[in-house]
Parts: C-alpha cells; structure tokens; sequence
C-alpha cells in the first residue's frame, strides 16, 4: 500500500462504506497531485467527462452542484458516433477525442470503457495532456490491469484501481467519495 494522507483515507472510507468491498480499498491508489489537481478543477469549475451513461447516471449531482462542476457523456452524441462508424473505432474513442477538444481542466471517469483509457494514454503520449485527470476503474478485457498499470506510470493526475477490481460502479463511488472530501476541504 502506497503512502496514504489524512483526507486519502477518509476518501477510501468513505468508499468500503459504500461499496463494502475492502479489496477495491487496497487496489485504489492516488497520484501524488490527483487530489490537487482535482481542487483545482473544482475552482475553474471545470467539466468531468464520463465513459458511458452507466457511469455518468450514478454520479451525485448534489456534490457536482455543490462544487459548480460540469458533467458530460460523449458516448451517444451523434456526432461522436458517425465520426466512429466512419472511421472504424470505437465511440469511447471518439469521444474522448471530443472532450479532449473542448476548453477547461477535464476529469475523466472511467469505469465501463477501457479503450477511453486507451485513447487517454495514446493522446498523452502524443502530446502532453495538460489540466487533465483521471479516475480510473475499468474492467472487462484481458489486458486492462496493464491498461492501468500504464495509466498509473504516465505522470497523470489520477485515482486507479489498480490490478482487476473495479468496474463503474467502483468509479462511480471514487469519484463521489473524491467530490464529498473536496466539498468538504475547498469550503
């Protein structure tokens, strides 16, 4: 277990309350300016992008009202969707492409689309990505826990469970758990 602050454990309490599950505790892991960078985005009231309507639903509006936070879904856009069919890639991809092109510090949730994460790292490792973060939980194909392994290696504000836990609903209570600490400290 890496070096855990005050406010990380009360943040991972706040989780195993609401997931009960104690090994998604022990695979969460904070960058060390992950929760900068998150107060910061909630100063410049800045947007968090969801990979999936799954995702995007359980997000607690109160808390993203609270902090004057924006939060968006590229998924079904129908935009998105024609640019993916045209060019033969997923629309995880797409619209990550999409938020990336929009101005302000973004948060993406990831917990439901790997290849969002996929397309984060990619366009980092092209360029820089500058007031971006991630929270990270995703599932489903044999290669994720290297996925985000990489994620983890890349230099990026980011919350990850690392390893094979998570899901979205995991993310979905990171990113709550992460919103009502910072609620909490930004006041």
């Amino acid at each position: 277990m890496p070096y855990v602050t005050s406010e990380m454990s009360q943040i991972l309490e706040k989780i195993e309350s609401e997931t009960g599950d104690p090994a998604l505790i022990q695979s969460i892991h904070f960058s060390s300016t992950a929760l900068t960078f998150i107060r910061r985005l909630a100063a410049a009231q800045g947007m968090i992008i969801a990979d999936t309507m799954l995702t995007l639903t359980g997000a607690d509006s109160d808390r993203l009202h609270q902090l004057g936070l924006s939060l968006a879904c590229y998924i079904d856009d129908p935009e998105v969707l024609s640019t993916a069919e045209k060019r033969r890639v997923t629309r995880a991809e797409i619209a990550v492409d999409h938020a990336l092109s929009l101005p302000g510090p973004k948060l993406f949730l990831v917990g439901s689309a790997p290849m969002a994460l996929s397309r984060l790292l990619a366009c980092h490792q092209l360029a820089p990505l500058k007031d971006v973060g991630v929270i990270a939980a995703p599932t489903g194909y044999a290669s994720v826990v290297q996925l985000k392994e990489r994620l983890w290696e890349s230099g990026l504000p980011v919350v990850v469970a690392r390893g094979r836990k998570g899901g979205a609903a995991a993310a979905v209570s990171m990113l709550n758990a992460v919103l009502s600490e910072t609620t909490l400290t930004s006041k």
